[in-house]
């Protein structure tokens, strides 16, 4: 070995000068520990092992991966010993072929994903069948020793596992709620990337937009007259409009008569638009969210409703939680404490002491003492912060149990709560459950935001005689949540796939329309392709969500230096 290195570098060195050591080489990545030895030794039997099955599947394919690997494996190394790397073969080095385990990974990881390709593209393509008919794709996977995806269960379901039971009179009302939405969106990627629209009345009119887009889509679905959703939404755009004319407008800050004045007219305007809501707006609906709304409709619906809806309540959790108001005073809540003791010992404790029962209930019967306890655990951990107790008693209560407890909690527990004669639906039910359930998650992340604000940010603003409200809006809120978009994308894109375990409590989303696919007559076993087929929506759903919150990230800075 020694003669044939020395006679390579005689015969090379007049080109390029050899830079080896080769036994140096074999010490450092071989034979330098006896574990390294064995671990070559078995991932080199593997990769044979691999290499040669994958030869008798496909030899061409094959054949030209190990070519392809074993010319640019030589070709890093001669450009390493030669010190002569180019840009592809430096790449090479230091991400591929940076020791001989790597090298071997690498031909192994090729060769496992292709075979992996391979033999999904033959299950769901090759020996596939795609026909709606049964009897036809039972004759179309007959033909093949190891047939693939019977697909035709998935498009002939395509409309139950969109909508499921919606009226097919009614379908237009989907697609208008969807070219409402792609139409907004194109005109508000226009609006929002001009710089020169930044004050502009496109921008604000496609904001409200935005902001009615839930009543408009929630009104559309639930099948109310278009007059009624156009009136609500026309109302309620100049609503806020109004509103934030209002809230902006300097000069009735400088007297406090103007400023309550114009507050409690707001307050009425809100109040009646709440009454033309629940009054007029649903009351013109003419379908059952319970029965009509299913499939991935539901999941959507569920989905956005609680993305959007515990946005606003975790950010006021996590405000609360952090609040430094004054609390009630100890002397008072001491007091309480006392009285309501004393009271609970007086009425309940004595005459449980008077009966003949045995010790443990006798003992049970002194709880009004933790009374006692709670408020000096008020007093000590809160100070007498009422919304600070409530904001973190709220939080940990709702993360210390799973989202289908909570479900559960409102399906069954939540209408014995109810007054005689009261229903609510089982759509709403959930929907509100799943979104106070994620406003728990999101007030924390939100609070970690707060928290890596540097205080000089709190006492500048105050310095600049900022109020606390517009502290808030302006300076603290925006930079806190600009930090945390991944940690919030992250529970949104599982929010979105959690949707899934509604199911369990009756209501009948995507992945209950699958599980109803096997047990039809014409696709009696059939699982795995409306299984797949799930898998594709919601890995879809997530990338998107995923991909605008980085671009979102890369547009506002978030992680630069």
């Amino acid at each position: 070995m020694t003669a044939w290195y020395e006679n390579l570098q005689t015969r090379m060195g007049s080109e390029r000068e050899i830079h080896l050591d080769f036994s140096q080489f074999v010490h450092e990545n071989v034979t330098k520990s006896w574990a390294l030895v064995l671990w070559l030794l078995l991932l080199t039997y593997i990769t044979v092992r691999v290499a040669l099955q994958q030869f008798t599947v496909s030899p061409v394919s094959t054949g030209v991966i190990v070519t392809i690997w074993a010319f640019t494996v030589a070709w890093t190394v001669w450009n390493e010993i030669t010190r002569s790397h180019n840009s592809w073969t430096f790449w090479l080095r230091n991400n591929l072929y940076n020791s001989i385990t790597n090298v071997e990974v690498s031909l192994l990881l090729v060769l496992v994903i292709v075979a992996a390709v391979r033999g999904f593209i033959g299950y769901a393509i090759t020996r596939a069948s795609f026909s709606a008919d049964p009897a036809i794709a039972a004759a179309t996977l007959a033909q093949f020793e190891n047939p693939g995806a019977n697909w035709g269960a998935v498009v002939d379901n395509i409309r139950n596992l969109m909508v499921f039971r919606y009226p097919r009179e009614e379908t237009w009302r989907v697609w208008g709620t969807i070219i409402y939405l792609g139409v907004l969106l194109l005109v508000s990627l226009y609006v929002y990337s001009q710089e020169r629209l930044r004050k502009s009345w496109a921008r604000r009119l496609t904001t409200i937009l935005w902001v009615l887009t839930p009543i408009i889509t929630f009104g559309l679905l639930l099948g109310v007259e278009p007059w009624r959703i156009a009136a609500m939404a026309l109302y309620l755009g100049v609503l806020m409009i109004v509103t934030s004319a209002v809230l902006a407008d300097d000069r009735l800050r400088q007297t406090t008569a103007a400023r309550w004045i114009s507050i409690i007219v707001l307050l009425a305007l809100w109040l009646l638009a709440l009454v033309l809501f629940t009054r007029v707006f649903l009351a013109g609906q003419n379908l059952n969210p319970d029965i009509a709304w299913g499939g991935l409709l539901l999941t959507l619906v569920i989905a956005v409703f609680a993305i959007v809806a515990s946005f606003p309540l975790g950010v006021l959790l996590a405000l609360g939680r952090r609040s430094q108001i004054p609390g009630v005073p100890a002397w008072l809540t001491y007091g309480a404490a006392i009285l309501l003791t004393g009271y609970f010992l007086y009425t309940n404790t004595l005459p449980q002491l008077q009966e003949d029962a045995g010790f443990f209930r006798q003992l049970l019967s002194f709880w009004p003492l933790l009374i006692l306890l709670v408020a000096h655990a008020f007093q000590t951990t809160f100070k007498g912060n009422v919304v600070a107790a409530f904001s973190t008693l709220y939080i940990e209560v709702i993360r210390g149990v799973p989202l289908i407890t909570v479900l559960f909690m409102s399906i069954i527990l939540f209408p014995i709560l109810l007054p005689p004669g009261m229903e609510i639906l089982s759509t709403w039910r959930v929907m509100v459950a799943a979104a106070l359930f994620a406003a728990a998650y999101l007030a924390e992340n939100v609070r970690g935001g707060l928290q890596a604000i540097p205080k000089g940010q709190y006492e500048a603003a105050d310095a600049l005689g900022f109020r606390t409200f517009d502290k808030y809006r302006l300076i603290i809120l925006p930079q806190a949540i600009r930090t945390v978009i991944p940690a919030i994308v992250g529970q949104f894109v599982g929010l979105f796939k959690d949707t899934t375990l509604i199911a369990i409590v009756g209501l009948i989303e995507l992945l209950g329309v699958a599980n109803l696919i096997s047990a039809q007559p014409d696709w009696l076993g059939v699982r795995r392709e409306p299984y797949i087929f799930l898998m594709i929506i919601y890995f879809v759903g997530s990338w998107i969500m995923v991909s605008s919150s980085r671009r979102m990230e890369q547009q506002l800075g978030v992680g630069e230096r």
